[in-house]
């Protein structure tokens, strides 16, 4: 009996403690981003001009030949709208729901969202299709994005996405000729690590197992990137163990976009030389909370955007705005005028369709996703 008592003591605690824990994440929670245009919500501005007008026209002619919505986004981060959410699938879900996305009886919408900073990449679909098409968009992330997203040429992946989806959903590849794709320095990204949840037998076991697997793997995404990052290296060329140099030597090894890179504290590169034979290695390091992306022309880390109002949004018009896109490294420019939809009276309802002109579809939770 006094057994029983401590165990339920110890649960009782250990409850009483979770429950602690997730009350500021409730009262954390913040909003997802409102839509700005019905195919194409560029939040993180990694689409070219080019690349966004010609999707945005791919959708605009599939739902008028098909009834289907199809709507591209992209964020920096889940991260960034605190609305709890701990993965892509969740968020894209959520979001998808909000917006209503797809035909509210036929549930038939479709949406690409890309979260740069997460390296994640999530094809949500409508109830509609329930199941049937996560193998498709599988298949579209892993033979038509991720390839392009490796080599940081993100508008370049998120166009060749759109064009397979819409091969995936009509069987015919729309027309269409692809803007030339862009390369840059190698960037050797960060380990992850994941941990499934394990059952137990008894409630008192179970949550000590989810207690002690929370830990660990806090504590393991800590340590192996750093091991990974820090790990002693074998030349190459004669298996002499090589050095890391400093800030201050690695300079020389650096080009002057890479420099720039680690000046604007987007990539952090590491430079090991082997003291035997002279051979040196390159590694670089992202550093995701940087709001600074890609640029389409050179390659690195160094394009900067600024967003401007042109005219405010009413109920009874619609709105601009300006977005500037500069490369700290290139020179490259590039400006694009957005549309902000008019302001719209809240129904309050749950039955009021989704924000915006969607069609006020739903999901269930059905896609693909990927990382890179």
């Amino acid at each position: 009996m006094k057994h029983a008592h401590r165990t339920r003591g110890v649960v009782g605690i250990l409850l009483a403690f979770a429950f602690l824990a997730s009350v500021p994440i409730a009262y954390a929670q913040g909003s997802y981003p409102a839509p700005i245009d019905l195919y194409v919500n560029d939040f993180a501005g990694l689409l070219t001009r080019q690349h966004a007008e010609q999707i945005r026209a791919w959708f605009a002619e599939l739902k008028r030949e098909t009834g289907v919505e199809a709507v591209a986004v992209t964020i920096n981060s889940i991260g960034d709208y605190n609305t709890g959410d701990t993965t892509i699938e969740s968020f894209a879900t959520n979001l998808f729901n909000t917006w209503g996305v797809g035909d509210k009886e036929k549930n038939n919408g479709v949406m690409i969202l890309v979260a740069v900073r997460d390296r994640k990449v999530r094809i949500e679909v409508g109830a509609g299709y329930e199941s049937t098409l996560n193998a498709a968009m599988q298949e579209v992330i892993d033979e038509h994005m991720l390839p392009a997203f490796r080599r940081n040429d993100y508008s370049q992946g998120i166009y060749d996405g759109a064009r397979a989806v819409i091969q995936k959903l009509t069987g015919k590849w729309p027309e269409g000729r692809a803007a030339t794709s862009s390369t840059s320095a190698p960037v050797e990204t960060r380990a992850t690590v994941t941990s499934s949840p394990r059952s137990s037998s008894g409630l008192a076991a179970g949550v000590l197992v989810i207690v002690g697997l929370s830990a660990a793997t806090g504590a393991a995404a800590f340590v192996l990137p750093r091991y990974a990052r820090y790990r002693r290296r074998r030349c190459p060329n004669c298996r002499t163990y090589m050095t890391r140099l400093d800030e201050a030597s690695d300079d020389v090894y650096l080009s002057s976009g890479q420099k720039l890179e680690e000046l604007l504290e987007t990539v952090d590169y590491d430079v090991w030389k082997c003291p035997n034979c002279g051979m040196h290695t390159l590694h670089g390091y992202n550093r995701w909370r940087s709001r600074i992306s890609p640029c389409p022309q050179c390659g690195f880390r160094t394009l900067g955007d600024t967003r401007a109002t042109l005219e405010t949004p009413t109920y009874t018009s619609s709105g601009r705005d300006r977005i500037r896109r500069d490369c700290r490294h290139c020179q490259y420019h590039d400006e694009q005028i957005v549309v902000v939809p008019m302001l719209v009276e809240s129904s309050g309802g749950s039955d009021s369709g989704g924000s915006g002109d969607f069609g006020g579809g739903s999901s269930s939770g059905d896609g693909a996703s990927g990382s890179w």
